[in-house]
């Protein structure tokens, strides 16, 4: 049975994400003032810290499951690139983040090519149309510190298949030296992204081969001082 989709985001669904480190202050609040339909990747400004997304050693996770018997299947989503910005009092200034969709994969599949059926589908108009929509991204907007130094609530943009959305999710920032370490687990509705293949909330039947509109993702991500 052919389901799921990420996120992805990141995608990330995703998501997800140029997020960030420890604050001096007591209630850390970062805002990048992007506008709602802004896509271009942020430039961090002269006065601040720029810290690279380490590709090799950054994942988007993501699961699929089916309505009915929660059969399914998962994966992830590797970057494509990412940026983060702080200012002098550690404070997050901007952030930007990019998903290479062509290169969603399957792992709980002993075929994890990238041609097997699955892959394929996930890749095609059903889901993710890569070759129309070959990349993802997440625009960070605010970071709120929380219950602890390394504790933050984060406000950010996902953009997939040309479509935009806000979402808000919680993560664990870890700062040292020059390394940043981010996780973070969120769930994505896939129907705002018009992602509609199976949907029972669409479709208005249960059936066997309906997969679950919201899909869990979770994030490991790694970024370094740039020099």
């Amino acid at each position: 049975m052919r389901s799921i989709i990420l996120l992805l985001v990141c995608t990330s669904l995703c998501l997800t994400c140029a997020i960030a480190c420890r604050d001096s202050s007591a209630a850390a609040v970062a805002d990048t003032s992007i506008a709602a339909t802004s896509t271009a990747p942020y430039t961090p400004a002269a006065n601040v810290t720029g810290y690279s997304l380490v590709i090799p050693e950054s994942f988007v996770n993501w699961k699929g499951k089916n309505v009915i018997g929660k059969n399914g299947h998962q994966g992830y989503i590797k970057p494509l690139a990412g940026t983060l910005a702080l200012d002098a009092q550690g404070i997050i200034a901007g952030g930007y983040f990019e998903l290479d969709m062509n290169t969603i994969t399957i792992t709980d599949k002993k075929d994890t090519s990238s041609d097997n059926g699955l892959v394929s589908h996930l890749k095609d108009t059903d889901f993710f149309d890569v070759k129309k929509y070959p990349k993802g991204t997440f625009r960070l907007i605010k970071a709120f510190k929380t219950t602890s130094d390394s504790s933050y609530e984060i406000s950010g943009q996902l953009t997939l298949r040309d479509i935009t959305q806000e979402i808000h999710f919680p993560a664990t920032i870890i700062r040292n030296g020059e390394d940043i370490a981010a996780t973070a687990s969120l769930s994505i509705d896939r129907i705002k992204w018009g992602i509609t293949y199976n949907s029972g909330s669409v479709l208005g039947f249960l059936k066997d081969e309906l997969i679950e509109d919201m899909v869990p993702v979770s994030l490991a991500l790694r970024f370094r001082q740039n020099h």
